[in-house]
């Protein structure tokens, strides 16, 4: 066997009429093989064809991966505009349709694809993940959240505590199950992942806010201030510590009702909008889907595939003879990425920095089903 680059060309594919019914969520459908670890150089003693000699890539072969790309680009796409328009049943529907077109039966058995396939699938999962959410499908959402982390597998060459250079990708998604599993009344795993959040980003205020409002989900405010107090520690501006910890004390009755609430005088003066949210503290709360994307906007992963380039960094299994060479692998340039968010957003930053950092440190996010090494 022998790997060889794929050449990078241009198509215009058209995409057909998309089907308008919609049937049962498949799910698991991203998933594929990994690319196997090069052997080492022979010695220099030993000599093989130049590559040439190698089987031609059929026009065939490269048609169909770009009927695949255009296909995808638009469920895509129609996905991101469905969320904006808060459209989320056709919004499921079409990223439903992205999973089962990427299925990696729908490619040739050679295609090898790149780093960004996997990221692909990832935001893919937690993005439907949160349209359930807004469903108030809580039982779904963690399911799909579930896939999700699993295309973010820390690979094994990283490290194995929980930094926040690793399991970045790992933060929002504990976030989001946590609020789900309270939802199913499942408090035990709930409090596990947000503790994992916890673990995976401690210098973010946000995250302890999550394990707040678990705890408070679970009768056990006095362990919610904890977080709420050691929260604060770290940002005494932060709004939504300011917002809960207030709600909380005042549901204990420790702040008297003619006294006023500094807490929520605070998130007040440094957001006017806090004020319609002064009675939120717990998961439980009608108001929790809008609280979240407000004043959780750390713990929220953004889209940073909108351009969809399966030739990028993939590779072709041709079959040669095995005393022929040893395989050849020469990535091609990096999946392009693009922003559904400002620019300024902090969270969103944060995570261009960890693609770059990855990029840089030759590390890719490995899927669990896509074989990590």
């Amino acid at each position: 066997m022998a790997i060889i680059e794929l050449p990078i060309c241009c198509f215009r594919a058209s995409v057909g009429k998309m089907a308008a019914a919609r049937g049962t969520i498949l799910r698991r459908q991203g998933g594929g093989l990994s690319q196997e670890t090069l052997p080492s150089p022979q010695s220099s003693t030993e000599t093989y064809p130049p590559p040439t000699e190698a089987k031609a890539i059929s026009p065939a072969f490269l048609s169909t991966i770009a009927r695949i790309q255009a296909q995808a680009q638009a469920y895509l796409h129609n996905a991101i505009t469905c969320e904006r328009g808060r459209q989320w049943l056709q919004a499921i529907d079409f990223y439903r349709k992205l999973l089962y077109c990427l299925n990696r039966k729908k490619f040739p058995s050679e295609y090898v694809p790149g780093p960004g396939y996997a990221q692909l699938i990832f935001e893919s999962y937690y993005h439907m993940g949160v349209a359930f959410q807004k469903l108030n499908c809580h039982r779904d959402a963690y399911e799909e959240f579930t896939y999700a982390m699993e295309e973010t597998n820390t690979p094994k060459t990283a490290c194995k505590v929980g930094c926040v250079t690793s399991s970045f990708y790992h933060t929002p998604v504990f976030a989001r199950r946590a609020y789900a599993y309270v939802k199913c009344d499942k408090i035990k795993e709930a409090i596990n992942d947000a503790t994992r959040a916890v673990c995976s980003d401690p210098s973010n205020s946000d995250v302890y806010c999550i394990r707040a409002l678990v705890w408070s989900s679970a009768k056990e405010k006095n362990r919610a201030l904890h977080d709420l107090n050691f929260s604060f520690r770290l940002n005494s501006s932060h709004v939504c510590t300011l917002i809960l910890r207030g709600a909380i004390l005042k549901s204990l009755g420790g702040v008297p009702s003619l006294e006023p609430n500094k807490d929520q005088e605070k998130a007040l003066d440094l957001c006017p909008e806090s004020a319609s949210f002064f009675d939120v503290e717990d998961f439980h709360s009608p108001k929790m889907p809008y609280f979240y994307d407000k004043f959780l906007r750390s713990l929220n992963a953004f889209h940073t595939i909108t351009e969809i380039n399966l030739f990028a960094g993939a590779t072709f299994a041709a079959t040669l003879d095995i005393n022929k060479g040893p395989r050849i692998s020469t990535p091609l340039r990096p999946f392009r990425h693009g922003s559904a968010e400002d620019s300024d957003n902090f969270a969103l930053l944060r995570r261009k920095a960890y693609i770059q950092a990855c990029m840089e440190s030759g590390l890719i996010i490995h899927g669990s089903r896509q074989g990590s090494a």
